[in-house]
């Protein structure tokens, strides 16, 4: 059976080194050589994600943003686009403001990916990524795809607790994946929604889907793949959601289930 693998980056795919270690890019390769996808499902935005997954080497997809980007990676070409119209954006952006003094802002619109001092420090990837600006707010006549709110000193379910009653109808919220952060999306938008656009695309049923994560922005994806795989890392709400659990992200956890399942592929075919 083909599968798409579907992995999170931080936190699951990285040690909390960041490294990709030998035994998951052996893994990956193999299952590659298989016919089985890999993609890689994120909360950067798109501008940042694109150059993660050239330096890894793996994967011919990424689901970026959160799930309102899927991309190729190698051409770039963008598959399936969630956008906040300007106006929206805008007014949501401005409540937020209003509710959190000291709110940061990085945005990714048509015209690039455009962010406010402070982002670089929840994502390092970042410094040399987009536009450093001193104020991130986007002009209404665009489309924006992605917009992250970030503050120090609040933790990204307390700045959820913040936002959410003050943002008008039409904006979600969700765990962006960064501390101290959360995204504003269209409603409906999130990685699980990312992985059945990629999924349709590909002529893949569920089942057929595997999907690793470690925090709170990849329940969704967890819960809707055939085989939600949470990391041994993880929180407990997490753990909770998924159908099972594998060692941490510095043990080879998504090796070893990796692992597992090219054997159990390997048995099908010799039956």
């Amino acid at each position: 059976m083909t599968r798409l693998l579907a992995l999170d980056v931080d936190g699951t795919l990285l040690t909390s080194a960041e490294a990709l270690t030998d035994r998951n890019r052996r893994a990956l390769t193999r299952a590659e050589g298989a016919g089985w996808h890999v993609a890689l499902v994120t909360g950067r935005p798109l501008p940042i994600a694109l150059p993660v997954v050239h330096d890894l080497g793996l994967g011919r997809y990424v689901v970026a943003a959160n799930g309102a980007t899927v991309a190729d990676t190698g051409t770039g070409t963008v598959l399936y686009q969630a956008s906040l119209p300007g106006p929206v954006a805008v007014d949501a952006i401005l409540r937020a403001r209003r509710a959190v003094p000291g709110l940061g802002l990085a945005v990714t619109t048509a015209t690039g990916f455009f962010r406010e001092a402070g982002f670089e420090t929840l994502a390092p990837l970042s410094r040399t990524e987009g536009v450093a600006v001193a104020d991130a707010l986007p002009d209404p006549t665009e489309a924006v795809h992605s917009v992250v709110v970030f503050v120090d000193g609040l933790d990204s379910l307390a700045l959820l607790a913040e936002i959410t009653p003050v943002l008008p109808e039409g904006v979600a919220v969700t765990p962006s994946g960064l501390p101290g952060s959360v995204e504003l999306t269209a409603p409906g938008v999130h990685k699980g929604r990312g992985l059945v656009e990629l999924s349709e695309r590909l002529g893949l049923h569920r089942k057929q889907v595997v999907a690793f994560g470690d925090g709170l922005n990849d329940h969704e994806m967890l819960t809707w793949a055939g085989l939600g795989v949470a990391m041994g890392n993880a929180g407990p709400e997490t753990k909770a959601v998924a159908d099972e659990v594998t060692a941490s992200n510095d043990e080879d956890g998504v090796a070893i289930v990796v692992e597992r399942l090219l054997a159990e592929h390997a048995g099908e075919g010799e039956r």
